[in-house]
């Protein structure tokens, strides 16, 4: 019986989390939403940067073809506003702000923006919008959104409306998890959602804010982070923050010395080690990075010696194994050469997590 009443539950889970396919958008939809980016772009300016662009375009690409919502032809576009973000408008119409580009850590980051925006393209939530409020109001509460500037939506009957950025909370919420659905069927990792919030919570709590006033209807930040990882931990996504978040990264360069072929190890561009053989680096990166993905701390990086034998370790794993050809080779002692990678491989660790607190 308890069994039953499981599955039933979880049928009804599944039910009530299905969503009906939204059709295509309309000749009015898209209308709408191309009056509306006129006047945005009359208001800011486009941003033609070739990197830039080519690098949104990139995403996109990944992205749309994953999305749940047939017959959208998608325009993303950059805008020259000065603060972090992104908007999209009924039709597929999608702008990303340029500092947007600087505040995201990784490509990871980016991509779980544009999956965000898709989703309120893909779920009609513009529309919606437009059903809740009339036209001059949306396209008041998107100019505030893009900007964070509650200034601009004087005049707007904000209690009635209730949002701080375009959409109310269910819509964004919808369009958070959306998010790591769609990502999920690509190259990018599905955390960045998470990553992005809390770096967005950390700038809240660490850096001047303003008074949100009757916007505080829209989902807190800190709310988002607790139902952005809880959605993750029930699809049994690794929440492995390292990899949109772009920090300890590990990079290895073949070199040879003396006609010797070797390779050297990097923690953010700093050297650690040099070693014969690059396939020993490559290999010493694969432990590392199995390491930093969870979440090893300078402190537990230690050492052990069996006769003339070095070997740096931690949490019961051999990271490398230094002889004596090693220290040879490195114009020193073993165990000079043991001290000097374990201090470097500590200090790059400690200062990524210094810049990590200061930046967020």
């Amino acid at each position: 019986m308890r069994h039953l009443l499981c599955t039933l539950l979880g049928l009804l889970v599944l039910a009530t989390s299905a969503r009906a396919a939204v059709p295509p958008p309309t000749q009015d939809e898209v209308r709408i939403g191309r009056q509306i980016a006129a006047q945005l772009e009359a208001k800011y300016e486009v941003v033609k940067d070739p990197a830039l662009n080519e690098r949104l375009n990139r995403i996109a690409k990944t992205l749309v073809p994953v999305s749940d919502r047939a017959g959208v032809t998608y325009a993303f576009k950059i805008l020259d506003v000065e603060v972090p973000n992104a908007v999209s408008l009924p039709g597929g119409f999608i702008y990303v702000t340029k500092p947007m580009f600087d505040f995201v850590r990784s490509d990871h980051e980016l991509a779980a923006i544009l999956a965000h925006e898709i989703a309120h393209v893909a779920h009609a939530h513009g529309m919606e919008m437009l059903r809740r409020q009339n036209r001059a109001a949306l396209i008041t509460i998107l100019v505030a959104a893009l900007t964070r500037d509650p200034k601009v939506a004087q005049g707007v009957n904000l209690a009635s409306i209730g949002v701080l950025a375009q959409y109310t909370r269910d819509l964004e919420r919808d369009a958070d998890l959306t998010a790591i659905t769609y990502l999920q069927k690509t190259p990018y990792s599905p955390v960045g959602v998470l990553t992005l919030m809390e770096r967005f919570e950390w700038l809240e709590q660490y850096r001047a804010t303003v008074d949100l006033g009757a916007w505080a209807d829209h989902p807190k930040t800190a709310e988002r982070v607790d139902y952005i990882e809880a959605d993750l931990r029930r699809r049994g996504i690794p929440i492995i923050r390292r990899i949109p978040a772009n920090y300890l990264r590990l990079t290895v360069r073949e070199i040879k010395e003396r006609s010797i072929a070797g390779g050297e190890l990097l923690v953010n561009d700093r050297v650690i080690l040099r070693l014969i053989d690059p396939d020993r680096v490559r290999a010493v990166a694969e432990r590392l990075d199995r390491l930093f993905n969870a979440d090893l701390r300078s402190f537990e990086v230690g050492l052990e010696s069996y006769g003339e034998t070095w070997f740096l370790v931690a949490r019961g794993t051999t990271i490398v194994t230094l002889t004596a050809r090693d220290a040879q080779w490195n114009g020193t002692t073993v165990k000079d050469l043991v001290l000097a990678i374990h201090a470097r491989l500590r200090a790059a660790m400690e200062e990524d997590l210094r810049r990590r607190k200061l930046n967020g």
